[in-house]
C-alpha cells in the first residue's frame, strides 16, 4: 500500500487534489490530509481511503507530514502538496522502482489550475542545490541546460519538496522531517541532502509525473502568510547543519554531493581545477613521475599516503590490479624494503615486462577471472591482505573488481579504488559511480578520507577500510 500524505492550510484545491489521486491509483492507497489549523470548506467528501486529520491551530508543514507518516499504514508514503494532479498509475510505477534507500521523485510538470492538466511546456527531471547570497542553500532549476538523456530512472541532486515517494521505514530511518527546521523552509534542500548523505540516492522517476500548482501571476496568491523571520532561521539552520556536515546519520560529505553534481553557483575548488591541469599535464604530455626510472600513474602526494598507510598498517600483502609498467609494484615492494616485511601481487590482463623484485609476484590475466582470483587466494590465504584497484576504470568492471576483492581484503585494511576523480577531469562512468554502487550493498567497508590531509588526489573518496 502507498500512503500519501497531504500537509495543508487554507488550501482551495484539497479535494480536487484528492480526487485526482483515488482515480489516478492503480493499487491499494490511503490519502491522509492534514487540515492544519483550518476546515475545508465545503468539507471534503467521505472516502474510506481518505482519512482527515483536523488541527484548530497550525502546527506547521513538517510536524504534520511527520504526523501523517506516524498513522500512514502503507510500506510506502508519498508526500504530496494540497494542489497537485499526478499521472494515471503512478503509485504502481513509483513503488515498482524504488530501492529501499533510494527516496524518488516523479518527472514534475507545472499544473494548470484552471484546466487541471499539467502544463506540458514546464517539465522539470533535473534540480541541483544553489549556494546563494550568504551561502543560503536553495532548490534550483536548471533552466535551458537542464541534463537530457534517455534514463528513465536517474540521479537528480535536489528536489523542490512538493513530492517525494519513499518506504516509510527509511523515512523514519532518516529521522523523519527535521523539524528544527521550523514549520516550513528549506524542504527540498533537506530531503536531497538526506538521501545522498545517508549513503542512498536522490532518483527521478521519467516514467510517472505530477504537476504542481506554483501560485503567483494571475490565478489566487497564496493561502497562508509565511513568517520572514521562520523562513531565515530556517536557512540559518540548514547551512549550519549541511555545509558543516553536522548531520548524525551522514555517512557523506556535502563535499562529496557537489563533487558528484558540481553544480552552477559553487565555485570551483581550486584543488579541481588542478587535477585537469596536472592530469592533462602528466597523462597527455607523457610527463608521469617515475620511481626508480619506471612510470607511476600517480600523484606524488598518493604516494606519500601510501608510505604512510603501509608503515602503519603494514599487511602481508599488497594487491594490485593493472601493473602498467610497474612503477606502483615497485615502489610497494621498495616501502616493504624499509619496513621489513611485506608482499606485492600485481596483477595486469598485458604482460608490460615491469621490473624484477624479490617482493613481487606479477599474475598475468584478467583481474576478475577465476584462475587469477585462485592465485592470489591460495598465495594470501590466512594473511593480511591490502587492495589496490587501478586496472580497467570503468564502471562495470570496477563493480565486478570491488565483489571480488572486497573479500580479499581483510579486517582493518583498505581497499583503495583508484582515479575515483574522473568527474574531476571531464570524464563519466568511472570507479566512483562502482564505488557508490558498492557501499551500499555491503557491511563490510567503510569510506575512510586519509587522502584528505594533503587535499591533491587521483582517489577521493575511494578509501574503503574493511571493518
Amino acid at each position: 500500500m502507498v500512503s500519501v500524505i497531504i500537509p495543508a492550510r487554507n488550501e482551495i484545491y484539497l479535494q480536487r487534489t484528492i480526487d485526482s489521486i483515488l482515480a489516478a491509483a492503480e493499487g491499494d492507497i490511503e490519502i491522509i490530509a492534514i487540515c492544519d489549523g483550518y476546515w475545508p470548506d465545503p468539507p471534503i467528501q467521505d472516502d474510506p481511503r481518505v482519512i482527515l486529520v483536523h488541527h484548530t491551530t497550525s502546527i506547521g508543514q513538517r510536524q504534520s507530514i511527520n504526523e501523517g507518516a506516524r498513522i500512514a499504514s502503507g510500506k510506502f508514503i508519498m508526500k504530496l502538496d494540497a494542489h497537485c494532479n499526478v499521472d494515471k498509475g503512478f503509485d504502481v510505477k513509483l513503488a515498482q522502482d524504488c530501492e529501499y534507500d533510494w527516496t524518488v521523485i516523479p518527472r514534475m510538470y507545472n499544473l494548470n489550475y484552471e484546466t487541471w492538466e499539467p502544463k506540458l511546456h514546464k517539465r522539470t527531471d533535473y534540480m541541483y542545490i544553489g549556494c546563494g547570497e550568504g551561502r543560503v542553500l536553495r532548490a534550483e532549476y536548471y533552466g535551458s541546460k537542464q541534463p537530457k538523456n534517455d534514463k528513465l530512472i536517474d540521479d537528480t541532486m535536489c528536489c523542490m519538496g512538493p513530492c517525494f515517494f519513499m518506504h516509510k521505514d527509511r523515512f523514519w530511518e532518516l529521522g523523519g522531517m527535521d523539524e528544527e527546521h521550523g514549520s516550513w523552509g528549506q524542504m527540498g534542500v533537506e530531503v536531497s541532502l538526506k538521501a545522498w548523505l545517508s549513503g542512498g540516492a536522490l532518483k527521478v522517476n521519467k516514467k510517472t509525473w505530477f504537476a504542481h500548482w506554483f501560485r503567483g501571476g494571475s490565478g489566487p496568491g497564496f493561502p497562508y502568510k509565511i513568517s520572514g523571520n521562520s523562513v531565515e532561521r530556517a536557512r540559518q539552520y540548514s547551512r549550519d547543519l549541511w555545509l558543516n556536515n553536522k548531520w548524525p546519520l551522514q555517512k557523506r560529505t556535502f563535499e562529496w554531493v557537489i563533487q558528484k553534481f558540481q553544480p552552477p553557483t559553487w565555485e570551483t575548488p581550486m584543488s579541481d581545477a588542478f587535477h585537469k591541469q596536472y592530469f592533462d599535464h602528466m597523462v597527455s604530455g607523457k610527463k608521469m613521475p617515475k620511481w626508480m626510472g619506471i612510470d607511476v600513474v600517480k600523484y606524488p602526494t598518493d604516494l606519500i599516503l601510501y608510505q604512510e598507510v603501509l608503515f602503519k598498517n603494514k599487511p602481508d600483502f599488497l594487491v594490485e590490479t593493472g601493473t602498467h609498467k610497474g612503477g606502483s609494484a615497485l615502489f610497494f615492494a621498495n616501502m616493504f624494503d624499509l619496513i621489513g616485511h611485506g608482499q606485492v601481487i600485481s596483477v595486469d590482463i598485458k604482460d608490460h615486462d615491469p621490473p624484477k623484485h624479490q617482493r613481487i609476484t606479477y599474475i598475468v590475466g584478467r583481474a576478475t577471472a577465476s584462475d587469477t582470483l585462485k592465485q592470489i587466494k591460495e598465495m594470501v590465504d590466512g594473511k593480511s591482505v591490502m587492495v589496490v584497484l587501478d586496472s580497467n576504470h570503468h564502471r562495470s568492471h570496477v563493480k565486478r573488481e570491488l565483489i571480488k576483492y572486497g573479500e580479499i581484503a581483510t579486517k582493518g585494511q583498505y581497499l583503495v579504488v583508484e582515479d575515483t576523480n574522473y568527474r574531476q577531469i571531464g570524464k563519466r562512468e568511472g570507479p566512483d559511480e562502482a564505488v557508490e554502487w558498492y557501499l551500499p550493498r555491503t557491511k563490510k567497508f567503510r569510506v575512510e578520507h586519509p587522502e584528505k590531509q594533503f587535499m591533491l588526489t587521483l582517489s577521493p573518496g575511494g578509501w574503503l577500510r574493511r571493518i
